[in-house]
């Protein structure tokens, strides 16, 4: 926004501000008092990491400890780690190697790098018989809303960074609707373009299951939360901050928004964002013209309150999910576990703060040692002025003609030793052991066949397996959230106006229609709009059945299609970066071992092939052939060993017919049997 635009915005909001001083009514000035109450004992429990999160801060970021013209370093901090308190340098000190490692740095971008790879996938289980057809709807429509909204680049990878980072995760999951005004050009004049006659309208771009990541310095969280147990949390204080024509695009609406006074705002080191007034030069100048909105969830008392810096309420009110989905919009997952008190987790950093201070020390003062022993030390005897004061230094490349060259006498320093280096490498291997992350991970190749080097890296994943079920179970916890808010979305209808087709006004059925159905709207023409994603679904015309389709098509809901009920569980190895090498490995074991059953009666064979394919944490959905996903069909007569696409023609007596996976996994291995040696050869996992 240009300085005119902020100046014009300031006075017009300012003369459309209420001219009385904003009072707030009792049940504002209560859920204000709640909120307030909270706020001050959240933060005073939350002071201990914030310490913690400052040394991440400046530690993460590759730097040297001297940066500039004016000589001076970052004290350390034997607390803190590396901290930016300057102190000033003497000149004879520069050639000293003052850099920092940027271990952190690499740790952490390994671990983002690990974990996150793709979107999660989930596995649902109905809570009832009669919610097994939604099941499988419910299924696609989780999975295509991370696609929709663009989640793995808008909360997962900053959730895991902020976990791996701070050793903490926050993300939110809420429904999010854009709108955007525009004018459409109804009358066009070339001559004179200021008789152009435009039609303004309000235009929704996006309505749907929106996710974000929240940084841990704006999120304050239940002290009394459990790790793993998201029961536990009742309430969560969270802020977020808004340039003014996004404040007043997402709140302008509500009656109490008029009370809210623009006012140029700087945001600080320490995260408060401030009035410009008492600063001056570059900072005044960058201020911007911004609000902080406070938002406050509380699952006991059904409070969801949000509220400006300044104290204004702007919503008061129950939480807006439907009460048999009401949970908090806010998830969180540490990277390690403090303890079980707290959920603010122990991240990379942290672990490895106290060994990156000590191998910053060796390597620098290893370093010193190389310059030392190349640019050598030297004494000489006389009474010439070489440089002015007596002092003789050295440059590259420079010599010095002096009177006796016998009177110079080099100082000779070894270089590092092989101690020296060692200690680093020990110092290192810490390093590694503590985070977890180790060189393999970093990509180093360990292991001479393919088999040995698959096998160092799911070793070297192990490791991971805490970090990676904390973040599972905080995106199941996710899931449920979704899953509530789909059912809300995708189940109500929409009103579309038929009157003018240029754009659609989104109101909710229920706006229109009495208890009766009785219609409200008489005189204009319009129709009932499902939303109508794109999914890998087809349903059966006859039975209505749902089943999975290999290609994508717009699917159109109907409302018998919700509710949905039941368990979900993220499948954790879903969203890792796997080993191209190591996932054929894997499919090849799969399809060698659950091929052969189908072959044989679905009776006998579908069972032990859905677990074994869950064992390998894959969908059977995407496995099992075509007709075992299918109801299963009573049948008269005795049973007839067939293979799987024979059409019920019995097989040959004595001949074990090799199935044909056209109808079931596309033929991705077509004699799996004799893969069999092969892949045991190469061992067992």
């Amino acid at each position: 926004m240009k300085a005119k635009d902020v100046k014009k915005e300031i006075k017009a909001q300012t003369k459309n501000a209420s001219k009385e001083q904003y009072k707030r009514s009792t049940d504002d000035e209560a859920a204000h008092k709640i909120l307030e109450d909270r706020k001050l004992f959240l933060k005073e429990y939350r002071k201990p990491f914030e310490e913690i999160w400052k040394s991440a801060d400046i530690a993460y970021v590759p730097h040297r400890v001297t940066k500039s013209v004016s000589k001076k370093t970052l004290v350390s901090d034997d607390e803190l780690g590396w901290r930016s308190k300057p102190i000033n340098l003497q000149a004879d000190d520069e050639w000293q190697e003052d850099s920092v490692p940027p271990n952190p740095y690499i740790k952490i971008q390994t671990a983002m790098g690990i974990i996150v790879d793709r979107n999660p996938s989930a596995v649902m289980s109905p809570a009832a018989k009669k919610y097994m057809n939604n099941t499988v709807l419910m299924k696609n429509l989780y999975e295509a809303s991370w696609d929709i909204a663009g989640s793995r680049k808008a909360m997962l990878k900053p959730f895991v960074f902020n976990c791996s980072k701070y050793g903490i995760g926050i993300g939110r999951t809420f429904p999010l609707t854009i709108k955007r005004d525009v004018r459409n050009l109804d009358e066009y004049h070339p001559e004179d373009t200021k008789k152009n006659k435009y039609t303004e309208s309000s235009q929704v771009y996006f309505s749907d299951v929106f996710r974000e990541s929240l940084s841990p310095w704006q999120v304050w969280l239940d002290d009394g939360g459990i790790v793993g147990n998201f029961f536990s949390f009742n309430d969560v204080i969270f802020y977020k901050d808004y340039e003014w024509h996004k404040l007043k695009s997402q709140f302008g609406h509500l009656q109490n928004f008029p009370s809210v006074k623009p006012v140029l705002k700087i945001l600080t080191d320490e995260h408060e964002l401030v009035s410009s007034d008492s600063y001056a030069g570059t900072a005044k100048k960058n201020a911007k013209l911004q609000e902080r909105v406070w938002f406050y969830e509380n699952l006991e008392l059904d409070l969801f309150v949000v509220e400006t810096e300044d104290g204004v309420v702007l919503v008061n009110e129950p939480m807006p999910q439907t009460p048999k989905n009401k949970r908090l919009s806010v998830y969180s997952s540490p990277w390690t576990m403090r303890d079980d008190k707290t959920p603010y987790g122990i991240g990379v950093y942290e672990a490895m703060r106290s060994d990156q201070k000590m191998y910053t020390k060796y390597r620098n003062m290893t370093m010193d040692q190389v310059v030392l022993s190349i640019y050598k030390e030297f004494f000489y005897t006389g009474t010439e002025t070489l440089e002015g004061d007596g002092q003789m230094v050295t440059r590259p490349g420079k010599g010095r003609q002096v009177s006796d060259a016998k009177n110079i006498k080099w100082n000779e320093i070894p270089g590092p030793g092989e101690d020296a280096w060692k200690s680093l490498d020990y110092m290192m291997a810490r390093i590694d052991d503590v985070t977890g992350i180790s060189k393999s991970l970093q990509g180093e190749i360990t292991g001479s066949t393919a088999f040995e080097i698959s096998q160092a890296r799911e070793s070297a994943l192990k490791r991971m397996k805490i970090p990676l079920e904390h973040i599972t179970d905080a995106l199941e916890s996710e899931a449920y959230i979704s899953c509530g808010l789909i059912e809300d979305i995708y189940s109500v209808a929409k009103i579309k106006l038929l009157s003018d087709d240029r754009y659609i006004e989104p109101f909710e059925i229920d706006q229109y229609e009495t208890q009766d159905g009785e219609q409200l709207m008489e005189g204009r023409d319009y129709e009932k709009e499902y939303k109508e994603p794109q999914l890998n679904l087809q349903r059966d015309e006859k039975t209505g059945e749902l089943k999975k389709s290999q290609t994508k098509s717009f699917f159109k809901l109907k409302p018998d299609d919700f509710p949905w009920e039941g368990v979900i569980k993220i499948v954790g190895q879903s969203i890792i970066a796997n080993s191209e090498l190591l996932d054929r490995t894997t499919t090849v074991e799969l399809m060698n071992i659950v091929v052969p059953l189908f072959a044989g009666p679905r009776e006998i064979g579908e069972k032990p092939a859905r677990e074994i394919v869950k064992a390998y944490n894959k969908d059977p959905e995407d496995i099992l052939p075509d007709a075992w996903l299918q109801p299963a069909q009573p049948k008269a007569g005795p049973e007839l060993f067939t293979s799987a696409n024979s059409g019920g023609a019995p097989a040959e007596e004595g001949k074990t017919e090799m199935v044909d996976m056209s109808a079931g996994v596309g033929s991705k291995i077509p004699a799996a049997r004799n893969l069999a040696n092969s892949v045991r050869t190469m061992g067992q996992r």
